[in-house]
């Protein structure tokens, strides 16, 4: 029965233990995932972030060797793009994916896009290859953000910047998605706020952290 649950997203095994926790599928679907610390964080995040650039505002997570979103906050442009809450995509043709594999060594960046790669379904703008998706990746590491244009749809731009935790492990990336034709000429600008967002994330999750660990009073 986990084994099923696993194939369709709603449990994750973890890979130390071996145990099994919710996956963000069934958070997602539950009417408790906005109280989550990580959604609670990110919210007001994403909605600075809609203020000053204008498009749609992502924040994603990895579910297996996918980017799933999990929260999404709307512009007010007529012509809108981006991912919905619920939506998976490959990692490789992705700009949340690549920020995810930010820290993935090449053996495990292999095993999460083998499959993807084979059977690709993104555009010619998309990492072809195995040695392309490196090259990528080192490329986007350096600059601390990754942009997907015309890759995974032709038209959208995304811009994505990793979130860490307090132990500075990539827990989720914050994404900027719109029309190439609006965002492929202030990507640097983008990215700068994306970073700032993101650590922005890292110390209120590291405040909470660190208020869950300390004793309490009375």
């Amino acid at each position: 029965m986990l084994e099923a649950l696993e194939r369709g997203g709603l449990v994750e095994q973890l890979a130390d233990s071996k145990r099994y926790r919710l996956g963000w599928s069934l958070l997602v679907l539950a009417t408790g995932a906005g109280d989550t610390p990580l959604l609670r964080a990110s919210r007001p995040v994403l909605q600075t972030l809609v203020s000053r650039v204008g498009e749609v505002a992502l924040l994603s997570v990895q579910q297996g060797n996918r980017s799933l979103t999990v929260l999404r906050e709307e512009s007010h442009q007529s012509l809108r793009a981006g991912g919905w809450v619920g939506r998976s995509s490959p990692m490789h043709c992705s700009a949340s994916g690549r920020a995810l594999l930010f820290d993935s060594d090449d053996e495990l960046v292999e095993a999460l896009t083998a499959e993807d790669l084979l059977t690709p379904i993104s555009t010619l703008a998309a990492p072809m290859n195995l040695d392309e998706l490196l090259e990528r990746l080192k490329t986007e590491r350096a600059q601390g953000y990754s942009v997907a244009s015309e890759e995974i749809e032709i038209g959208l731009t995304s811009v994505s910047a990793p979130v860490r935790d307090r132990n500075d492990t990539i827990t989720s990336v914050i994404n900027i998605s719109g029309p190439t034709s609006r965002l492929i000429t202030h990507v640097e600008d983008i990215a700068k706020l994306l970073k700032s967002g993101s650590a922005t994330i890292q110390r209120t999750l590291t405040s909470i952290d660190t208020a869950a660990l300390s004793p309490r009073r009375g």
